[in-house]
């Protein structure tokens, strides 16, 4: 199963970066968690934030964030709301449950021909 992540939520901020301490360069990145597999795709809940810097251009991870940052996180995360989930399946997926469905079908029209005669 591929997992792979799309952005769906972007925000600057105005706090000083702890590594280099520009105020203008700070920015949040949240992306979605999708799986791909051979008979689906589908999105899921599962939110990652990330926290960059431009003037330094480095990650600042979440050891490093300090409480205001965390605040200012949490409250962007209410503000970019939840992603959309869903579920698309792969034509694969869709001949399995047609083919399911027919074998199905003809063993229930053998039993019932059978019972007749």
């Amino acid at each position: 199963m591929a997992e792979n992540y799309v952005k769906f939520g972007e925000s600057k901020l105005r706090n000083n970066c702890p590594k280099c301490y520009a105020q203008d360069g700070l920015k949040f990145s949240f992306y979605n968690k999708i799986e791909d597999t051979k008979l689906y795709t589908r999105a899921t809940k599962q939110v990652k934030g990330e926290l960059n810097c431009s003037h330094c251009e480095s990650q600042i991870y979440p050891a490093l964030w300090t409480d205001e940052i965390d605040r200012i996180y949490l409250y962007n995360l209410k503000r970019v709301g939840k992603p959309e989930t869903y579920q698309r399946f792969k034509p694969l997926a869709i001949y399995i449950l047609a083919g399911v469905v027919l074998a199905g079908a003809a063993a229930a029209f053998g039993i019932y021909y059978l019972k007749t005669k």
